[in-house]
């Protein structure tokens, strides 16, 4: 988002893989090998790309590709081009009508809490609660709950499952209502061993058919033949069930520092596919076995229902999330490839994201049974990353950020942390557990302070609010158009779910801000200035080609929804930048 370093990593491009994960397929194709069949499909994402040299400049240019969908920024300092791939949002969450009764069979939908509040509430270690958590407890004590349907609340169990000489084996499951059973599992090694150590899960059914991501062409493929494996996340359906099941991933022990692992590709190897005469079929996964690496899989199994109908292309779209490559899921969350003036850093080392990328856009667009079930695991497992101030933190220390502004590791990223605060609230609404509201307003409890004690103060009493936060004494930071409308948009949304006046408040004050300087943030050209109050130096760096239009769409929408009619300020830049759009042949923004 700042200086194209982590900050194209850290934060507002991930926004779009939330409000654009929906593709088209274009072709269908058969390939050589077995009878695997390939889906083209149109990708989606605004630059995400993680460089590490200066800001790029405004004269940024953007050119077209043979298909007209790919547009690329070159940076001021390399004569290198950042591509990015556009298309314009198309996905609600009326796509598929979604048979809740799958999970809530027998059970009666009611318009009662689910959950029992005391007047003196206490946390998990039995200490009264206070400050900023015994806030958040009375918002959520308060909502009213009828809007939502009946609770989804897996049984979650974490348990060392084998502990002897060779290896040490724990695994944290969920199991749905349904009978929906994830799995994943985390194999240390304490003997090291010339074979490779080998598992087997053995899944009813003989007739097969299997789907994955191709990591060459990123196409769909599909093979009714077992040899045909990748090294890729599998979907698998027989039968008799349905599985999805992740790489075997071998990550480096003992290099685990600010959030961080190390995989290691080379010695990563595909899945084993088996059809036996006895009407199973057998996957087997391999590790090294070495006391130098970790090994992990996981797995979402269901014997009782199909996880995904393969004839509808919003189950392709929401499914192709990048979950193996550059970013994986991982015991404790959602892992991105550091950019390079990360520490620590190595090229395949991976960070623990603040947000859940993948996981909010199943949880926001999946309504069939793997969207439903996978986004409940990932938004969960990230949402117990809160820390006790109420954020989530981005680990490995930024190099830019520390230079400019001595911001060390374990930061904060407002932008990181809005995003995953709308991927709470989506999954609150969806699964109706508290838990998840709970995290949001704990966190909308922490920006309130962010706000309060790092914000500029504007000609009529708005608040322009700091990008970054960090626990000990750093330099002010600057704030960025698409932070401050992100922002806002999420203690917007929060006030309609919860309606609590304090949050419409200080979205009011930040869109205040907005209007104040509204002059300040359109350029000569029409398009957006990227940032005010950029203290470190000269302000270089340049607006994305869309986001920052999609965050005003999404606040002039939910503007209009509370006070019943457009907001001019936010229509004025949306015009100027789609001016600037039109001329500069962007595509990607929302329409609708």
């Amino acid at each position: 988002m700042k200086k194209i370093t982590g900050k194209l990593a850290l934060a507002a491009v991930f926004t779009v893989a939330l409000s654009t994960t929906i593709f088209t397929v274009n072709s269908l194709a058969r390939t050589i090998k077995g009878t695997t069949q390939t889906y083209a499909a149109a990708t989606t994402t605004e630059a995400t790309t993680e460089a590490t040299t200066e800001p790029a400049t405004e004269g940024t240019t953007f050119a077209s590709s043979v298909s007209g969908s790919i547009r690329g920024v070159k940076n001021k300092n390399k004569n290198t081009v950042t591509t990015t791939e556009t298309t314009t949002e198309a996905a609600t969450e009326s796509t598929t009508a979604f048979d809740k009764t799958k999970y809530e069979a027998g059970i009666e939908i009611t318009t009662i809490n689910t959950n029992t509040y005391s007047d003196n509430p206490v946390d998990k270690n039995g200490n009264p609660l206070t400050g900023n958590a015994l806030e958040a407890y009375n918002v959520v004590k308060n909502t009213f709950k009828d809007k939502w349907k009946a609770i989804t609340a897996p049984e979650i169990k974490e348990e060392v499952i084998l502990n002897d000489a060779d290896k040490t084996v724990k695994e944290k499951s969920f199991k749905f209502i349904n009978n929906d059973v994830f799995s994943i599992k985390r194999y240390n090694f304490n003997s090291t061993q010339e074979e490779r150590y080998s598992e087997t899960i053995n899944i009813p059914g003989s007739a097969f058919e299997m789907r994955y991501v191709s990591p060459e062409t990123k196409d769909w493929y599909m093979s009714q033949n077992p040899v045909n494996t990748e090294k890729q996340t599998l979907f698998i359906d027989t039968d008799k069930a349905s599985i999805i099941i992740s790489i075997p991933s071998v990550y480096t022990n003992n290099k685990f520092q600010n959030n961080t692992q190390e995989y290691n590709p080379e010695l990563e190897e595909p899945l084993s596919i088996e059809i036996n005469e006895d009407d199973t079929i057998s996957i087997t996964y391999t590790f090294p076995h070495d006391t130098n690496y970790v090994g992990e899989i996981w797995y979402l199994l269901s014997t009782e229902h199909k996880l995904a109908d393969w004839n509808n292309i919003n189950h392709f779209n929401v499914l192709k999330q990048e979950l193996a490559d550059g970013r994986r899921f991982s015991w404790d969350g959602y892992y991105f490839r550091a950019p390079s003036n990360y520490i620590p850093y190595s090229e395949t080392m991976l960070y623990r994201q603040p947000s859940n990328y993948a996981g909010a856009s199943m949880t926001k667009y999946g309504d069939f049974l793997a969207a439903y079930d996978l986004g409940y695991v990932f938004t969960y497992t990230c949402m117990q990353n809160q820390n006790d101030l109420g954020y989530w933190a981005t680990g490995p220390k930024s190099g830019w950020l520390s230079e400019d502004f001595n911001i060390g590791a374990n930061f904060y990223d407002t932008r990181f942390n809005t995003d995953f605060a709308v991927n709470l609230i989506n999954a609150y609404k969806r699964y109706n557990n508290d838990d998840f509201l709970m995290a949001v307003c704990r966190y909308a409890e922490y920006f309130i302070d962010h706000a309060e004690n790092n914000h500029y103060d504007t000609k009529n009493g708005g608040w322009l609010v700091e990008d970054y936060g960090y626990d000990y004494e750093h330099n002010r930071t600057h704030v960025s158009l698409n932070h401050q409308l992100a922002e806002l948009n999420v203690l917007y949304t929060l006030y309609q779910t919860t309606r609590e006046e304090k949050y419409k408040t200080l979205a009011d004050k930040m869109l205040l801000a907005v209007e104040d300087t509204k002059d300040q943030w359109v350029l000569a050209s029409n398009n957006l200035n990227y940032a005010l109050y950029y203290m470190a130096g000269t302000n270089t760096m340049v607006d994305y080609p869309y986001l920052t239009y999609n965050d005003l769409f999404e606040t002039q929408s939910i503007y209009k929804t509370i006070y019943g009619k457009e907001n001019d300020v936010i229509k004025y830049l949306m015009d100027c930048k789609m001016e600037w759009m039109i001329e500069n042949e962007v595509t990607g923004y929302r329409t609708e």
